[in-house]
């Protein structure tokens, strides 16, 4: 069976996820501009039920994959009662399991006279008085625990509704047993890594590891690594066909691939660089980490990819200001391939285009608006 489905991811990084979609499922998909505005964050394709299984266990770049049900315009949340009513859930929810819903709401000029729980409780509604024609039963809401959580959308006078396949955003990877202060996102270091174009026979460095996450998502796409140490919420979905899911599984997993990497990670702090250990041991991979500091370490790879510091939570701007022409200093001295550098800052920009040659491309980091420098000779 063929479904739409819409999946999240970092905005700005839509194009990265396209191409993994391609590669994992083999159907193309595109920019979302139904639910989102601009089709930021969010990309749409059609795929059938092992596409929902894939994109979750194997995808590095995507944060949810959602099964769309409904969509259109409104003029009152009335409406999105009706909408929701339309679709029969006794297709998808067993009498025996519980759901909850979870609403978002975007105005892009103005505001609406409703809130996101004022969405959830009319989509709520609309799900209980479906499933009770249907069956002549009334769903149990589980706001907590639920097995079937219903995602439901609002952006200016347009809503969507749909069921989340994930669960908890497939960018918490589940390996960080270390935590560092300011983490970078999984999903924005996998499109790091593949913005380098990286190839598994060349070395590989981050300089500014931090907790290791670029390094270990590197070694984890060459490695073939799918997202193994988490729970779905697919598992629950009991339309889908799970015994095929699980075979599914097997073939993936006797499919991951034990190379030896030349993948390293440097940073100045001795308990980062533990850390980071700790981190690559959880998932399954080798990365030689050392202590360093990227001003001053030779940096003769073939792909250095790094998550500068901001400044943001530390330090002060002199201080940034001083790290990254230091540091800039120091690339300019080696004859690497490509570097990709994350930053907020406009002055690493400035300081890299002196030396090398500079695309730009615009992210948000969390709220935060972003860019990823790619630099070459």
């Amino acid at each position: 069976m063929m479904y739409e489905l819409i999946a999240t991811t970092v905005r700005g990084l839509e194009e990265i996820a396209i191409n993994e979609v391609e590669e994992l499922v083999g159907v193309k998909a595109e920019k979302d501009t139904l639910t989102t505005v601009g089709g930021q964050g969010r990309i749409k394709f059609k795929a059938n039920e092992k596409a929902i299984f894939m994109l979750n266990y194997c995808s590095n770049s995507l944060h949810r994959v959602i099964i769309l049900l409904n969509y259109g315009e409104f003029s009152t949340l009335h409406e999105i009662y009706e909408a929701t009513k339309e679709i029969d859930f006794a297709k998808f929810i067993g009498e025996e399991q519980t759901f909850a819903v979870v609403a978002s709401r975007f105005a892009t000029q103005g505001s609406h006279d409703f809130t996101s729980l004022d969405v959830a409780s009319q989509v709520g509604q609309g799900v209980i008085d479906s499933f009770s024609e249907s069956t002549g039963k009334r769903l149990k809401v589980n706001l907590k625990h639920p097995d079937v959580v219903i995602s439901a959308g609002v952006v200016d006078n347009r809503f969507w509704i749909g069921i989340d396949t994930t669960g908890e955003s497939l960018h918490k990877r589940k390996y960080r047993v270390y935590q560092h202060p300011a983490p970078l996102k999984a999903s924005i270091a996998h499109a790091m890594v593949r913005i380098s174009a990286w190839k598994s026979h060349e070395k590989f460095i981050d300089p500014f590891c931090g907790s290791g996450t670029i390094p270990i998502e590197a070694a984890r796409y060459a490695c073939k690594m799918p997202n193994f140490l988490r729970d779905f919420l697919f598992w629950r979905l009991k339309f889908l066909p799970l015994d095929a899911f699980r075979e599914e599984k097997e073939r993936v997993d006797e499919r991951i691939e034990h190379k030896n990497l030349e993948i390293y990670g440097s940073d100045v702090s001795p308990k980062h660089v533990e850390g980071a250990k700790m981190n690559a041991d959880a998932a399954k991979v080798s990365v030689k980490f050392f202590e360093g500091d990227a001003t001053k370490i030779k940096l003769d790879y073939d792909r250095i990819v790094a998550n500068l510091p901001f400044g943001l939570r530390f330090g002060s701007p002199k201080k940034v200001a001083k790290l990254y022409k230091n540091f800039i200093q120091n690339l300019k001295e080696y004859h690497w391939k490509r570097a990709v550098l994350l930053t907020a800052s406009q002055k690493l920009h400035d300081l890299a285009v002196n030396y090398f040659k500079v695309r730009k491309m615009d992210i948000i980091y969390g709220k935060l608006p972003s860019f990823i420098i790619i630099c070459e000779h």
